[in-house]
């Protein structure tokens, strides 16, 4: 049986992505972690249809809480390794040159960076004791999946604005390429995808992508991805993106 643990599960493209991948034809065991899981209604109830869902809690943000958390996946995975990670927990906020503050970039980088990177870490001995050939995936027998965005991108940046969120992304992206080639001595593929602009609570309701059309395209994209694709950035559509 495949493992797959994705990070911001309660809500979004989080819950989306737990969702669709519950209906997989492989019937995944998933790991949705979000920091309220007693908060989390939607994701109980998706649960509660699906017994291959457990939700553990995880606040991405607190480092030295990985170890356990790690530990709690370890014992739910009856020895088996991790196939597929979504580092999807993120933040974004709307600031600027003029009105960035020191703790909206500390933030930013510890959601949308940090915890990316050293969650991916403490999870690597799980991803290299995946099974062969458990997802229907053509590279790699585990794969680490960052969400990214395409505002994270230097060459495409025309307008400025989004100073946070933009540094945070533009440094995962870096995290996505250095993990990739890192990570391919353990057959561990490593890439990153841009979602689109899609309704949720943080792209807001002007949004013109569903969250079901947005995981539905980056899943689609996942599974058509072969070598060319490791250590890059793509949209929901399959268009490679320029760092």
């Amino acid at each position: 049986m495949a493992n797959v643990v994705v990070t911001g599960a309660s809500r979004g493209l989080g819950l989306e992505f737990v969702k669709q991948l519950a209906k997989f034809n492989k019937n995944p065991k998933i790991f949705a972690l979000c920091r309220n899981p007693q908060g989390a209604e939607k994701l109980q109830n998706l649960a509660s249809a699906c017994a291959n869902i457990t939700i553990l809690k995880a606040d991405m943000t607190n480092f030295d809480g990985y170890k356990e958390v790690v530990s709690n996946i370890q014992k739910e995975t009856d020895s088996g390794g991790i196939n597929l990670l979504i580092n999807n927990a993120g933040m974004m906020l709307k600031d600027t040159l003029t009105s960035v503050k020191y703790k909206s970039l500390i933030d930013s980088f510890e959601l949308n960076t940090l915890a990316p990177l050293l969650f991916t870490q403490a999870l690597s001995p799980l991803l290299k004791k995946a099974d062969e050939n458990a997802l229907p995936l053509k590279v790699g027998k585990s794969v680490v999946l960052n969400i990214s965005a395409h505002l994270g991108s230097i060459e495409e940046n025309a307008t400025g604005g989004y100073m946070s969120y933009r540094l945070s992304k533009a440094a995962l992206n870096m995290v996505t390429k250095s993990a990739a080639m890192e990570m391919k001595a353990s057959n561990i593929f490593v890439m990153a995808l841009h979602p689109g602009w899609v309704k949720t609570d943080m792209g807001g309701e002007q949004a013109p992508l569903t969250a079901e059309a947005s995981v539905n395209g980056m899943l689609t994209v996942l599974s058509k991805a072969d070598e060319t694709y490791r250590g890059c950035l793509f949209t929901n559509k399959g268009r490679k993106i320029p760092w």
